[in-house]
């Protein structure tokens, strides 16, 4: 049968595999001819299909008769163009014919050859097929031209090529897309573009990530597209080996400091242009070293063998490489990469980076492998931040590195940060300078325990903020904003009412937020006080009452909210603060408050008034009587300040208990001549059993020194600046006789004390 077949083949040769050095050598010398060489790949159409429905008989002789219709459809089509040079059988149904085309060939004109060599296969296998339905024969075409550089290579990368062309179809628009995809990797069109790494500290580039683009205006422009018909080609080497050469091609651009993040598939991690190429001495012509390079080894795929995996990564290490983690938190295996290949750099994937400031768990999570990476010596780079609020609760949280589009977008140059987060990262530099020369100690303000949540615009649609609301389940409320400014507040559990009616989602799903929201929820700002937000937000109604707390500056600007049980969880902790740093015996705030509502006082934009109070002779009594005598006289004088301050003060003055025999009142101008004129006549009544039991009279009693500083706008920048002052004027209030009240410089200042000095 086999010498029927060859003289039905005429002039046509027809080669087993094992003489493939025969063809190679035809083909070579074609090439080195000037001509053009094509491998035409064809089979039938699920040929095992029909074996099972009509029997193996059967499907025998399908491939019988199109192994005998094969050299005529070649000369009847292929001949038109070309020479024939061979027919081969690679295995089962499948064959592949080598065509030489003298006058060369461009790839329409392989397409249409290809597309009428389909049909007349078809056309010619259904007429001597009678016994098979004609609807179950169908032939498959690819086509893959021989470059004729590496023929012996080339011979299994042009089958594969064509192959995966003839899978999709000929006339197919995926079919143009995987001839175009082969054609890009022949040419080597790959292009680089690079993303900047910043350092958050300054904003000065780590270095550039190099992300891999194919030509524009073309499908393959897309990374996804890219690598997507490399994994569909099974090129993904290939693809990957061409990115990384293209990419080191801009090793110049770098200085000595910088790096260069290069991407490596698990699964082409061998790549002998990094290993054992001519890398070693392109770095040297750079004046760069290996360190200059990070492998980001991707977490697209699992890695199958850690064992095999883990001695390449080292002989990277040997070389001098760094290695980063891609894409942690998204991949197969996060963890289990991190604990084999000891990673210099963790690349946090954008799925935990965004809405990272409005979702609690997130952070918490973000926050432990903060920890973890400080103490293993690794470096975290957050990838995919896109808004302000994310870089600041990143920053907040101790990332180090970052880049995401906020950040600064790929380009073809190696570009720094974008102008918008250089000035935000230089003004929260600026304000943690100012904040590294104040105190460390800061009020209970409302910036203490601000939150972020989702923000929208008054148009916004119902149906758009219940999907926010579905889409993160930890969020349980939405700002509406007006040019920066909170113009109404949505709940959760309000919104699903609302929607919930009858009637809710047909009336109101598809109309503007603004017509449901609570236009009037409780906003507050950013320096107010914990213990006074607390009130206001409890005497609300029952069903406002837990409704989140918004927050704006000063300006009006929306900054954050915070939730009723976090402000009460404040308020418990600051009272269980004060309980175990208050003066013991009088029970009065300590000096850690003391300093904390100086700082916050010094702060406001009102007129204030400090008055600081001392006994006289206070250490002559406590040594001549005793201290039980001297502690009666401390709780006395704590309880004549508390009456002074309930009867004639407001409810936002403070007193406080410094130690000793000293006090501390703040209250306002206004407050400030009937307390201080109540102090200094019933000052002498609160100790008269005292004076009896020792025999004393007011001539030789007790009195008090008092000192008033006022407080101004922008007059103090520190409490210690404050406390400077205020020991002057205490000094001058000790020199008069009795209980006595000394201003500082009222008539200066324009403070309306009636007196500058006033004495008992």
């Amino acid at each position: 049968m086999w010498s029927k077949l060859r003289k039905r083949f005429r002039r046509f040769s027809v080669f087993a595999l094992d003489k493939r050095r025969t063809i190679t050598s035809m083909i070579a010398e074609e090439v080195g001819n000037g001509a053009t060489v094509v491998l035409f790949y064809v089979d039938i159409v699920k040929l095992t299909d029909i074996e099972n429905r009509y029997g193996d008989l059967i499907a025998k002789r399908v491939l019988h008769i199109f192994e005998r219709t094969l050299p005529t459809v070649c000369q009847d089509v292929l001949e038109i163009k070309g020479r024939v040079l061979a027919i081969q059988k690679l295995w089962g149904d499948d064959f592949a014919i080598y065509v030489s085309f003298p006058k060369g060939s461009h790839e329409e004109e392989c397409r249409l050859l290809s597309i009428s060599f389909q049909e007349q296969a078809e056309l010619q296998l259904n007429r001597h097929v009678s016994f098979v339905n004609r609807e179950d024969l169908r032939v498959h075409i690819g086509y893959a031209a021989f470059p004729g550089q590496d023929v012996v290579k080339e011979m299994y990368t042009s089958v594969k090529h064509a192959v995966h062309m003839a899978k999709y179809g000929i006339s197919s628009e995926k079919y143009t897309f995987v001839t175009q995809y082969h054609k890009l990797l022949q040419d080597e069109d790959i292009h680089t573009q690079f993303m900047p790494i910043v350092d958050l500290r300054d904003g000065m580039p780590l270095g550039w990530e190099a992300l891999a683009r194919g030509p524009e205006n073309t499908p393959f422009f897309s990374p996804a597209a890219l690598f997507g018909y490399a994994e569909e080609t099974d090129t993904v080497f290939r693809l990957e080996h061409i990115c990384r050469k293209r990419a080191l091609e801009h090793l110049r651009y770098l200085k000595p400091h910088q790096k260069m993040f290069i991407n490596i598939d698990p699964r082409a991690i061998d790549d002998p242009y990094l290993l054992r190429g001519d890398l070693i001495k392109l770095l040297e012509q750079t004046k760069l070293n290996p360190h200059n390079i990070v492998l980001e080894i991707t977490e697209r795929h699992a890695i199958s063998n850690y064992s095999v995996f883990r001695k390449i990564i080292e002989e990277y290490r040997k070389k001098g490489y760094l290695v980063a983690v891609d894409d942690a938190g998204a991949g197969y295996s996060s963890l289990e990469s991190i604990t084999e290949i000891y990673p210099d750099f963790i690349k946090l994937d954008m799925s935990l980076i965004r809405n990272i400031d409005v979702d609690p768990i997130k952070q918490a999570l973000l926050e432990t492998i903060v920890q973890f990476a400080e103490k293993v010596k690794c470096k975290i780079i957050a990838e995919g931040i896109e808004t302000e609020r994310e870089l600041e609760s990143l920053m907040e949280l101790g990332v180090t590195y970052g880049q995401g589009f906020y950040l600064g977008s790929p380009a073809k140059g190696m570009a720094h940060i974008s102008g918008q987060a250089m000035n935000f990262l230089r003004r929260v530099r600026e304000a943690s300078a100012k904040t590294d020369r104040e105190p460390r100690i800061h009020a209970p303000v409302m910036t203490d325990i601000v939150t972020k949540t989702i923000c929208v615009g008054k148009q916004t649609k119902v149906r758009q903020v219940h999907q926010i609301f579905e889409q993160n389940q930890r969020i349980e409320s939405v700002v509406v904003l007006e040019e920066g400014k909170p113009i109404g507040l949505v709940m959760r559990f309000q919104l699903y009412q609302i929607l919930g009616g009858q009637y809710g989602i047909a009336l109101y799903y598809e109309r503007p937020i603004s017509q449901i929201m609570n236009k009037n929820p409780l906003t507050v700002k950013k320096d107010d006080q914990i213990d006074e937000v607390s009130k206001r937000a409890m005497a609300r109604d029952a069903y406002h009452l837990y409704d989140v707390v918004v927050i704006t500056g000063d300006n009006g600007e929306y900054i954050g909210i915070i939730t009723v049980q976090s402000l009460l969880d404040k308020m418990a902790s600051i009272k269980l603060e004060m309980a175990s740093s208050a003066n013991p015996l009088t029970g009065l705030p300590g000096n850690v408050q003391i300093e904390r509502e100086l700082q916050a006082r010094i702060k406001r934009s009102e007129q204030q008034v400090v008055i600081y109070c001392d006994l006289d002779r206070f250490k002559w009594f406590n040594d001549r009587y005793g201290f039980e005598v001297g502690d009666q006289i401390i709780v006395r004088t704590a309880r004549l300040l508390k009456e002074a301050v309930q009867h004639y003060g407001n409810e936002r003055d403070f007193l406080g208990h410094i130690g000793g025999d000293d006090f501390i009142v703040m209250t306002t101008p206004n407050c400030l001549d009937a307390m201080t004129a109540f102090i200094i006549q019933a000052f002498s009544s609160y100790f008269l059993d005292i004076y009896h039991r020792r025999n004393l009279t007011d001539a030789n009693g007790l009195s008090m020194s008092m000192a008033g500083v006022r407080l101004s706008p922008g007059r103090f920048g520190s409490v210690e600046e404050l406390a400077q002052q205020a020991a002057a004027m205490k000094k001058i209030a000790k020199s008069i006789p009795g209980t006595v009240f000394v201003a500082d410089k009222a008539e200066e200042h324009g403070v309306s004390f009636s007196d500058a000095v006033r004495e008992c």
